[in-house]
């Protein structure tokens, strides 16, 4: 891999790493977030309120993939990474700075779902340029390894980040005060992280896949070198049910990630009351763990093809996540120990599934519309799987029991993961520009 492959691969983990930061920061502290924006009697009933906001997020972010997809394939993946990343690092800051409840009032909460809102459109672009410029940048024998380098090590990245800041501030100012305003310099954090990937993305260069699909326009004779409707094109006939399709599997392969690694601080302090640095602790280990795997069936997937890491590792999320959570309930619950090495193989599992979804929404979509069809399909479905924080905390709030909602949600969805797959289309070596390929 040449020095500029590189770049592109380091510009697209950092840039992944932000878009999982601001968008992960408000899980790893809600519980604090609930206090000021949402108070309630009921703990549970205000952290589903928070939830509900995170989801909001989530559900805007498809428009933000068709408007920053739509540049990055009119305009280059560069140009709209760095309009997405500082987008999102300005709304995550605000964020850190709003008032609450107690000061001013029910505007507070309102003014958080719409600084929500912001982000999630900003988020929703970062997709659509981060996995593009590096997939399209790198030599075909690494693209398995690049694409779950993307989405296990920047994703895991951001929780360590995340789970390293919660401790080293609670150290330093207390666990009280961390609870009363030192959880807003998480969301502050954001900022600087945006200006450093603003400044990594102007040394990288363009994807040349990009480049020679406008170069081949210009050869043509055409007046511009762009391609005017990639959204019109994504909702043709022609790649209407792919997009659906790919949306579905994204969905049901990430909802492993928001089922373990989404939930656990809220399992890890609220249920199993662990203090706050060991649950961070925990986490920090799970989701190192959890990179590593990334990497390795990513890489795995570019020898055995995808389809087969996606049912491996589904048929492991299948049988052991619920098998673990009910552990954790009824065997595990008074032994940390076990509960680390438990909840480490449950996050590893939701790493292995994912590892390969990056690049096989690529090699899906050809590239004059790479950008907008993958953001969108990736927002979709990774919309609808983070929702699934909401409808856990929203049920156990009825039901009282957590870990009886998070079996029976793993198994449903990750039974439905295996039938999409099955009937789905081996895709590895197919990442080409319809004009011209690398």
């Amino acid at each position: 891999m040449t020095r500029e492959q590189g770049k592109a691969v380091g510009a697209a983990v950092l840039g992944w790493m932000i878009d999982m930061f601001d968008l992960m920061v408000i899980l790893h502290v809600a519980g604090y977030v609930s206090q000021v924006f949402f108070p309630s009697d009921n703990d549970m009933l205000a952290l589903t309120a928070t939830y509900a906001s995170f989801a909001i997020s989530l559900l805007v972010r498809p428009l933000g993939a068709l408007i920053l997809g739509t540049v990055a394939d009119r305009h280059g993946r560069r140009l709209s990474m760095t309009i997405g990343v500082v987008g999102a690092g300005i709304a995550t800051a605000l964020m850190g700075v709003l008032p609450g409840v107690a000061t001013i009032g029910f505007v507070a909460p309102v003014l958080f779902i719409l600084l929500r809102i912001v982000q999630g459109v900003f988020v929703g672009g970062i997709a659509a340029s981060t996995h593009t410029l590096a997939t399209e940048s790198v030599p075909e024998r690494f693209r398995g390894m690049t694409a779950g380098l993307i989405k296990g090590g920047g994703a895991s990245l951001a929780v360590i980040v995340i789970n390293l800041m919660v401790i080293g501030i609670s150290a330093i100012i207390g666990d009280d005060a961390f609870g009363q305003w030192g959880w807003r310099i998480l969301f502050l954090t954001a900022l600087v992280g945006s200006l450093i990937n603003y400044v990594v993305v102007q040394r990288t260069e363009e994807s040349p896949l990009w480049k020679a699909g406008q170069n081949a326009i210009r050869a043509k004779g055409a007046l511009t070198p762009t391609n005017p409707t990639p959204v019109r094109d994504l909702f043709s006939k022609r790649w209407r049910k792919p997009m659906l399709i790919t949306a579905a599997i994204v969905f049901a392969g990430s909802a492993p990630y928001y089922l373990t690694t989404g939930i656990l601080p809220t399992v890890f302090k609220t249920h199993l009351h662990l203090p706050q640095s060991q649950a961070s602790l925990f986490l920090i280990i799970n989701v190192f763990g959890s990179a590593l795997v990334a990497v390795l069936c990513g890489h795995l997937s570019q020898h055995v093809g995808r389809k087969p890491v996606f049912l491996w590792s589904g048929l492991g999320c299948l049988v052991l996540i619920p098998g673990l959570y009910w552990l954790i309930e009824y065997v595990l619950s008074d032994q940390p120990a076990w509960i680390l090495v438990a909840s480490a193989v449950m996050v590893m599992l939701s790493g292995a599934i994912s590892a390969p979804l990056i690049i096989f929404l690529n090699e899906t979509f050809p590239t004059e519309i790479r950008s907008t069809a993958t953001a969108f399909s990736w927002n979709v479905g990774y919309g609808l799987s983070g929702m699934m924080p909401t409808v856990v905390t929203a049920i156990s709030a009825e039901t009282g029991n957590i870990i009886i909602v998070l079996i029976a949600l793993s198994a449903v969805i990750n039974a439905f993961f295996m039938i999409l797959v099955f009937g789905s289309t081996e895709t590895k070596g197919r990442l080409q520009n319809l004009r011209s390929a690398v």
